[in-house]
This record gives structure tokens, sequence and C-alpha cells, in this order.
């Protein structure tokens, strides 16, 4: 039937499948609020309908029964959404019955369907489905008192996001003992069966009789109070148990009895076989983590003295060899006393060196430049030509007394190559002094040689010693160029060792060059000190870290052994409870079977007032079946709510003057 804002929006479902849809169409359209009772929710696709419509912060309050078919799902994933969810204790058999949903405060669904798989697929189930504002008020109303007196009696458990508490082991295990479960489904399942026994009817014929009776009155909601009271007498004299219900009744308690205990000290051995198995394993991974305690331990305090004792320990040896280094180079720098018996020798050897070139390069440039024009000279005016020497003391002198500038390219033949050999002390470069004495060495005194053989060759020419003219190959036959290239070499080579050792003997006795150097050692070493301290403060983070690891490894070591002496007590403990709950239990059972039994010997039998509510709804739904067959839709609709509210105010004026049956129970 489709519903409108202006009027009464009422239906009534019989079909599970339609029923399970028609509820999820409108949790999915609410936009404010879902408040949900019911007794049993074990239906996992409408749980994930009310977890999606919580996590878009709609305001989603759920009763339910504390009982173990709702552990089923897991209501703490609600919870972490900000919904509220309240478990009624005491298995939620005696007060906890309710069937309904309400939402946005506008309709409401009410029936027999619980939101279990078992409803949805197995069960002969019917709602109604209604925006009756005081309907909707009252079943808000019955929510609300519900969960005022699970609080107010303490007879809940109330687990909002903000007020979860941890729960130890035993706690858990006392508050939902094998007992109480026990207890609880021994008496769900006595409900069931008393139920079954004495409260079952035949729905078909029911709705039916609503039909017929709603046909034969054209509808008219007058007479719908007498219909209802036939009904309840209808329900009243099924709740009346002859004598051979009485004993069929009797013995199925006294079978369940024996059924339920036995299952009951089946439970209680199993469990207590786990808490056993529980402790020992428990006992053996405490044992084992102290093993991998004592052994990290002591791996690390191992760490801890290797690099105490040996890494850091050769780290300051290193700064303790660097400091005396350090103290001896900072001590007063002392010449040193004068080689006297170094000094002389290597002084004569350099100037007699220096008189050898200067000798031999003096003659070899006058013999390249002067000797074969006074040669001729001399051949002119008919004297006797002097056969060239290659060491000519007179070379200087006659040079000098020539005209112009022979003297100036005489010294050049003396300066070149000496400065060649001594080019050491203008550089450093090792590249330039090397290319220096290839230079002077190799291709001036080759040069020199080369040019002085060939104008003693031409002395010889004028003299008339040869008459072959010179050529360039024969200077690589001529002894005079060998001779003259290996005595200029060899001398210029042995100046310059003789100068160098001389200069060096006078460096080692300057203090500004012997300063600067222990400076400069000393800032090295000082380097070195900086980098081995920096090694040793990384040594010592990484002992604090170790030693910090120890503390933590410690506490653990603690709680472990803590727990592990805590192990036998708690064990005794939880053995305790078991023992008591066998006692107890037993006890429990064979109570409620008496007073079981003794409710039908007296035919004092509590029924639920939702079984007479079930009929009720039944009764009505044949009833609005001949409405909307016989009637216009919207006709049938106002007649449907006139019987609707004739309903509600029979069910409301008997509960509230009391009048119905003391064995059912109203809550």
């Amino acid at each position: 039937m489709l519903l409108t804002e202006q009027r009464l929006e009422q239906e009534v479902l019989n079909n599970n499948k339609e029923i399970f849809s028609r509820i999820v169409q409108e949790l999915e359209g609410a936009d404010f609020e879902i408040l949900i009772a019911s007794a049993w929710f074990t239906d996992d696709e409408l749980y994930q309908v009310v977890l999606k419509k919580a996590s878009q912060n709609i305001r989603v309050e759920v009763i339910i029964a504390d009982n173990q078919e709702n552990l089923k799902l897991d209501f703490a994933a609600l919870i972490a959404k900000g919904a509220s969810v309240t478990k009624i204790k005491s298995g939620g058999y005696r007060m906890m019955r309710q069937k309904f949903c309400v939402i946005d405060k506008r309709i409401a669904l009410h029936g027999s369907y619980s939101w279990s798989l078992n409803a949805r697929k197995n069960n002969q189930e019917s709602i109604i489905v209604t925006n009756h504002l005081e309907t909707v008020n009252s079943l808000i109303g019955n929510f609300k008192d519900i969960q005022k007196k699970a609080i107010e009696g303490k007879d809940f458990v109330e687990t909002p996001q903000d007020q979860q508490q941890p729960v130890s082991a035993e706690a858990k295990i006392e508050k939902h003992s094998a007992r109480e479960h026990a207890v609880s489904e021994f008496t769900r399942v006595l409900d069931a069966m008393i139920a079954a026994e004495i409260g079952s009817f035949d729905r078909s014929m029911l709705r039916k009789q609503g039909y017929d009776r709603s046909k034969s009155n054209n509808g008219n909601p007058q007479v719908l109070t007498k219909a209802l009271d036939t009904v309840y007498s209808v329900f009243i004299n099924g709740i009346d148990v002859v004598e051979d219900k009485k004993r069929r009744l009797i013995t199925k308690i006294d079978e369940q009895k024996q059924i339920s205990t036995n299952a009951f000290v089946d439970t209680l051995n199993l469990q207590l076989h786990t808490v056993e198995s529980d402790a020992r394993m428990e006992t053996l991974n405490a044992h084992q983590k102290l093993i991998t305690l004592d052994s990290e331990l002591e791996k690390k305090n191992k760490d801890i003295e290797s690099i105490r004792d040996t890494k850091i320990g050769i780290h300051k040896t290193v700064i303790a060899t660097l400091l005396e280094k350090i103290r001896a180079a900072q001590k007063e720098f002392v010449v040193p006393k004068f080689k006297w018996y170094e000094f002389i020798p290597v002084l004569l050897a350099t100037l007699f060196l220096f008189a050898y070139i200067v000798v031999f390069y003096s003659s070899a440039g006058y013999l390249l430049l002067f000797s074969v024009a006074d040669a001729k000279e001399a051949i002119r005016e008919g004297q006797e030509v002097a056969h060239p020497e290659i060491f000519n003391s007179d070379a200087l002198r006659l040079s000098m007394a020539k005209p112009g500038t022979g003297i100036f390219f005489i010294l050049l033949f003396v300066i070149i190559p000496l400065g060649s050999a001594i080019t050491k002390i203008f550089t450093k470069n090792r590249w330039l002094i090397a290319v220096m004495l290839i230079f002077g060495i190799g291709l001036v005194d080759t040069a020199i040689a080369y040019k002085v053989s060939a104008s003693m060759y031409q002395t010889k020419i004028l003299v008339g010693d040869v008459t072959e003219p010179w050529n360039f190959k024969m200077a690589f036959s001529d002894p005079d160029f060998y001779l003259v290239f290996l005595l200029g070499g060899f001398g210029l080579l042995m100046f310059k060792f003789a100068f160098q050792k001389l200069i060096s003997i006078f460096e080692e006795r300057n203090p500004d060059v012997e300063t600067l150097k222990n400076n400069l050692l000393i800032k090295q070493m000082r380097e070195d000190i900086s980098a081995e301290e920096s090694k040793i403060i990384v040594l010592k983070d990484e002992i604090l870290l170790l030693e910090n690891a120890n503390i933590d490894l410690l506490a653990q070591k603690q709680v472990t052994e803590k727990l592990l002496e805590s192990i036998p007590s708690k064990l005794t403990h939880l053995q305790e409870i078991k023992k008591n709950d066998l006692i107890n239990g037993r006890k429990y059972i064979e109570n409620i079977s008496a007073i079981y039994k003794s409710h039908i010997e007296n035919d004092n039998l509590p029924i639920s007032v939702t079984s007479l509510k079930d009929r009720i709804n039944v009764f009505l739904e044949g009833w609005n079946d001949f409405l909307f067959e016989e009637y216009a839709n919207h006709k049938a609709i106002e007649k449907a709510k006139d019987a609707f509210d004739t309903a509600i105010n029979w069910q409301s004026e008997n509960i509230k003057i009391n009048q119905i049956d003391k064995r059912i129970i109203i809550s």
C-alpha cells in the first residue's frame, strides 16, 4: 500500500521476504534516527544496513538480549561508529521480548518478526507498518522505558563507545558462565516447549475468521471489539491445560532437565579443560619469553662491554698518542748545531764545480765565437795558429780584449746551463724543473758541443790538418763532440747536486720554515683528535640506546615473572568458579524445573502478551483482506485505520485496567 504524509499509512505484511525488504527499505530511508528493539538480532544483512547508516552520522540505538545468539554479530563495530547498544542481561528471556523498530519518529514496524536469520528463512511471521502517531509515540516510550528500567535495575550491559572498559578474563568467565548460559537456555527451552504445547493455533483459520467476521459486518469497526473478545477467549481457553497435557509437559520437563543438566556438565568440563590447557600454554609461553628476554639481555650487555672496553678504548689510546705528539711538537724549536764537517766539503765542491763550469763554458764560448776568426787572422799575419783547446783559461781574457759585446755572449754561455742546473731555487714545480734540466743539460749542452766540435774542425781545415768539408753527420763521429757534451753535462749535474746540498744545510737551520711545518702538523693532529672524540660520542650514544633497551627488557621480564607466578592462583580461582557453577547450576536447573512443574499443576503458566498480540494481528490481517477486496483503496485505508485504532484501544483498555488473565506477562 502506498503511504502519504497527509493520511494514516498502515500495512500488514505476513510474507517473510516482503517483511525483510520493507525493513531494509525503511532503514535506508532514515534521515536522523533509528531505534531498534529486538530480543534476537543475528541477521547480518540487516546489521550491515544499520552499520552503514551509523557511518552516515544517523543516530542509532539498539536494545537486544544479552545471549549467546547475539554474539554472532560484531556490535563493537557498530559502537565504534557512535551507536548505542544496550544488552539486557539474564538472557533477555523475561524482560526482553520486544520486536519493533521506529525510524525518524515517523514510522514504526512491529510484530512477531525477530531480526534473525531463522525468522527470515524458517518462521511464519507478520508485522504492521504504520505511521499512526499514537502508536509511534507509544513504541518510542516503550523503548525509553526499557532502557530506563534496565539502567535503574542494573540488569543490562550498556556499551556506548565512550564508556567501554577493559574486562579481565576472570570477569568474562564469571559474567558469561556456563551456569548462567545453561539456566537461560533451560528456561528458553521450557518456554518454547510450553508455548508449543498450549499456545499453538491455526493462523490461516484465524485469518479466515477475521475475513468472515469483517465480511459479515461490512468491515464495521464497532463489532470488532466483540470479535477481539472472542479471539481473547479462545486464547485463554488454550492456556487452560487439561490433565493429559499436564502429564506430557511434566514428562517433557523432566526429560529436558536431564538433557540440560548433562549438557551443562559437559560444557563445564569442556571449559575447565580449556582453562587448564590455556594455563599450561600461558606457562609455556611465559617460560619461553623469559628465555628469550635473558638471551637478549646477555647479548646487549656483551655489546655494551665490547663498545666500552674495546672500541672506546682504542679511540682513547689514539687520542693519548696524538696528545703526546702535540706536546712534543709544541716544544720550542732549537737550531741544530752547524755541521762544519759537512758544510766545508760541500762548499769547496760547489766552488770548484762553479769554477769548472765557468772555465769550461767560457772556453766553449770562445771556441764557438772567436777561434776560427783568430786562426784566420794568424794565417794572414804569418803567425803560427794555436791548436784549439776545450779548456782555455785565457778564454775570458781573450774575449774581453775583443771589441763589441763578445764578453756578454761568453757570459751567456756560462749563465744559461748554470741557471738550468739550479732551477729548483726559483720554483717548486717539478714539471718546470724537469723541463729546465732537459733544456739546460740536454739541448743547450748538445748544441754547444755540436758548435764547438764544428769550430774546432774548421780550425783544423785552416791549418791543413783536414781537407774534407764539415757536415752535420761528422759530429756523431767526432770525439770532440762527445767530450764537450760529457764534460759539460757531467759538470752541470754535479754542480746541481752540490748546490742543492749546500742550500739544504742552511734550510735545516731556518726556524721559520720548521715552525710552519710544526704548526701544520699540530693542526692536523688536533683535527684527528676531534674525529676520534666524535667517534667516542657516537659509541656512547649507542651504549645509551642499548641500556634503554635493557631497561625495557628488564621491565618485560618482571611482568612476565609476575604473570608466571600468578598463573597457578588464577587457574585455581577459575577452577573454583567452575566447581561453584557446577553446584549452583544443577541446583538452579532443579529449582526452575520445580517452578515450572508447579505452574503446570496449578494452571498458572506464564504466557507473553506478544502471543495475544500476534493472534490479534492475524485476525486483523483477515479483517483488512476483506476491506481491500470490497472497497476502493482510499476507502479501505480509512476503514483499516478505524479497525487498527479499535484494536489498539481494546488492547490498551484491557491491559490498563488489568482485565486480562494474570498468567499473561506484560513486558
